[in-house]
């Protein structure tokens, strides 16, 4: 007996399958875009430095050999003493802006020091750091005026004195006191370069400072001449009078005033 039954796993017919179809795109990824395109950024910056890198290099080589090249130019002898005068001038700039001038320092003293006190020694001293000692002996009216005077150069009028030091302070037979002095000077204002140019920015001062008279423009007036008639009078004529004295003829020693017998 056939079994009329068939059983089959595959179908018979297509099976119809249900697709879906997805409508739309992906949404674009904006932080991909940014972050390429600093990339490209950075890659073709990179490159224009190393291209800009090359171009200076090159540069430089022909720079230098053009330099070398106007160097041979010159003569040998040229060069020797352009390079003796600079070192000259170099070293009279030091030396300029080393030199030490007392010309200030007196005027100082000069200035400050009162009448009663009087120096008789001045000696001067300069280390290696250029500060400036000054050791004086003097003598002075009394022990008063010696201080009276140290307070002055301890005030505002002797600031550029420091560690002033009075010292010694001996009595003569005469009354007088003689003392030792030391202290130091700020070396602003002994130094020579300083000094000419305080100087010339006084005189640079004083010209800027004269002012020139303005003359104010003179007007004229016109004169207007107004001519007066003169009249004139006429004069009266005057007839010259004579007078006659009449002459005594009775008594003729009377013309005389004498008498003779």
């Amino acid at each position: 007996m056939e079994n009329s039954f068939q059983t089959s796993f595959i179908p018979k017919k297509p099976m119809m399958a249900s697709s879906v179809s997805v409508s739309g795109k992906e949404p674009v990824n904006f932080f991909s875009v940014i972050a390429t395109l600093l990339l490209i950024v950075s890659i073709l910056t990179a490159a224009g430095l190393f291209v800009y890198k090359i171009y200076l290099t090159k540069q430089k080589e022909t720079l230098s050999s053009s330099l070398l090249i106007n160097r041979d130019s010159f003569e040998k002898d040229t060069i020797d003493e352009l390079e003796l005068f600079n070192k000259r001038t170099d070293s009279a700039k030091k030396i300029l802006s080393n030199h030490v001038i007392l010309s200030p320092l007196f005027a100082l003293l000069g200035g400050i020091t009162i009448p009663q006190v009087q120096y008789t020694r001045f000696d001067q001293q300069i280390d290696d750091k250029g500060v400036v000692t000054v050791d004086m002996t003097g003598t002075a009216r009394d022990y008063r005026s010696i201080a009276l005077q140290a307070d002055i150069f301890n005030g505002p009028k002797g600031s550029s004195l420091k560690n002033v030091l009075f010292s010694n302070l001996i009595k003569d037979k005469n009354n007088n006191v003689s003392f030792n002095l030391k202290f130091n000077v700020n070396p602003e204002i002994l130094s020579y370069e300083k000094s000419v140019l305080l100087e010339q920015s006084t005189i640079n001062k004083n010209t800027t400072t004269q002012v020139t008279p303005t003359v104010a423009p003179v007007t004229t007036t016109p004169v207007t001449e107004t001519v007066t008639p003169v009249t004139t009078t006429p004069t009266p004529t005057q007839t010259p009078t004579t007078t006659v004295t009449p002459i005594n003829t009775t008594n003729p020693l009377s013309q005389s005033g004498n008498k003779t017998q």
